[in-house]
């Protein structure tokens, strides 16, 4: 490949991917649950998606594609470590969240602990779910994709889809004791 077309490969994947690096990072965290490891998984991912670069050829598509790279990634890593699975540490909750400057900022820093024990919890309980309904709540509540694409993604029929998501709404419920309301209306 020539250097202008290096160059070319490199823009369009700055363009059409990272812009989902955030986006990848989160998902890859919850599915992971360390932070290690979820940099792992997002950096093996985007080095998969740059060498497949020219095998998307539908530039809308770049979202469900490499998200669809992250989860085969994943995968494959689960398959070789199953026994593996940890806890997210209260130093990995998401620091976009709130910064600290803003923390100290918000008039309702008082409930802080609170909803750090709350996301805490919750972040223990997207790790008990099995992965088909781990996935299924991660892609639509973190990833944002519609059930279509998410079963792209899954390589799942859409029906599919949505029952996985009913039920891993219905197993978090489970686990953190929450009336339905309140995750059903989440969506």
């Amino acid at each position: 490949m020539s250097l202008s077309g290096e160059n070319d490969k490199v823009r369009r994947f700055e363009k059409h991917i990272l812009v989902y690096l955030d986006d990848l990072y989160r998902v890859a965290l919850r599915l992971t649950g360390q932070a290690t490891d979820a940099e792992d998984l997002v950096q093996e991912t985007c080095l998969r998606a740059f060498k497949a670069l020219d095998q998307l050829k539908h530039l809308p598509a770049a979202k469900v594609w490499v998200f669809s790279i992250l989860r085969s990634v994943f995968l494959r890593e689960a398959e070789r470590r199953p026994s593996r699975r940890a806890l997210i540490s209260l130093e990995d909750i998401d620091a976009s969240l709130l910064t600290r400057s803003e923390a100290l900022r918000d008039a309702y820093e008082g409930f802080l602990p609170m909803r750090q024990t709350l996301l805490q919890e919750t972040r223990e309980a997207i790790l008990k779910l099995p992965l088909p309904y781990r996935e299924a709540v991660l892609l639509a509540h973190i990833g944002g994709f519609s059930y279509r694409e998410m079963a792209q993604i899954l390589s799942v029929p859409t029906g599919t889809v949505m029952s996985r998501l009913f039920r891993g709404r219905r197993m978090l419920r489970a686990y953190l004791g929450e009336r339905p309301s309140r995750l059903e209306s989440a969506r």
